[in-house]
């Protein structure tokens, strides 16, 4: 089996379908199963996939247990030399898949990667970063960085003055498509269930490079996401799981990043 491809849903039965019918339509030729973690969807999204996709492995969870238990129920299971960790929110491209694959099987030294992220009016979204400070979540999470779209703080952390056309070695990129070697996991480990929601794809990649394994971008593939995640305010109903999610980052893999390079052991 070449390929896992793992999608979490909730009450999300359109976006599933139309992920779905995209993977069947543009997955390629490439060995592949396909997970979906419903987190007690009362939309009919059961019923769906019971009567329309049959190929799919189905896997209720009897309440809402959010994105990172979800996922490691997806790294659980695969039986991939890849997983492929997909939102819900995501449509796949024609020869995204393929791309994927080589790319990882071209660099056996990158744990981690992910695609090219496009929104839905095909323009580019900037889905790869350094590790934050306590300023880029402050500036990146509030009205701040529309005062200040040209700074060199703001424009560095985006990274959007870089063309996003070559595959490169990147701190980490949003987990709405990420593509994880099974192997790598042995290691790495899953991921962090202290992280309910947001970060925990920070985390991982973090975890991974402070193996001294690589995350790479590769823009070869394109994936369509629709959540404009860098505009994804603090101040948002979900405030008090983001605010955990961040404390619990900085207290874990920032304070450790700091301490790593006042000692020279980071690169």
């Amino acid at each position: 089996m070449e390929i896992t491809i793992g999608i979490i849903t909730w009450n999300s039965r359109k976006l599933l379908t139309q992920l779905l019918d995209s993977i069947r339509t543009n997955g390629g030729s490439v060995q592949r199963e396909i997970i979906v973690v419903d987190n007690y969807s009362e939309d009919g999204t059961i019923e769906e996939l019971e009567r329309n996709y049959p190929d799919v492995t189905l896997i209720r969870n009897s309440r809402n247990e959010g994105v990172t238990k979800a996922r490691n129920t997806i790294l659980r299971k695969a039986r991939g030399k890849y997983i492929l960790s997909l939102d819900v929110d995501t449509l796949v491209l024609p020869g995204a898949i393929p791309a994927l694959v080589a790319a990882m099987d071209a660099h056996p030294e990158a744990a981690v990667g992910g695609p090219k992220l496009v929104y839905r009016d095909n323009r580019l979204q900037l889905s790869c970063r350094p590790f934050p400070s306590p300023l880029h979540i402050l500036i990146e999470g509030t009205f701040i960085r529309d005062y200040f779209p040209n700074s060199r703080y703001v424009t560095d952390y985006s990274m959007n003055r870089w063309d996003h056309a070559e595959l490169r070695e990147v701190d980490w990129m949003y987990g709405a498509a990420l593509i994880i070697r099974k192997s790598a996991t042995d290691e790495i480990g899953l991921f962090d269930e202290g992280f309910f929601y947001l970060y925990e794809d920070i985390d991982y990649c973090y975890r991974a490079r402070k193996l001294g394994k690589k995350v790479i971008y590769i823009p070869q593939a394109t994936i369509v996401h629709f959540l404009e995640r860098e505009r994804k305010s603090v101040l948002h109903r979900k405030i008090t799981i983001h605010i955990r999610s961040i404390l619990r980052y900085l207290r874990k893999d920032y304070a450790d990043l700091l301490l790593r390079k006042l000692a020279g052991k980071w690169q």
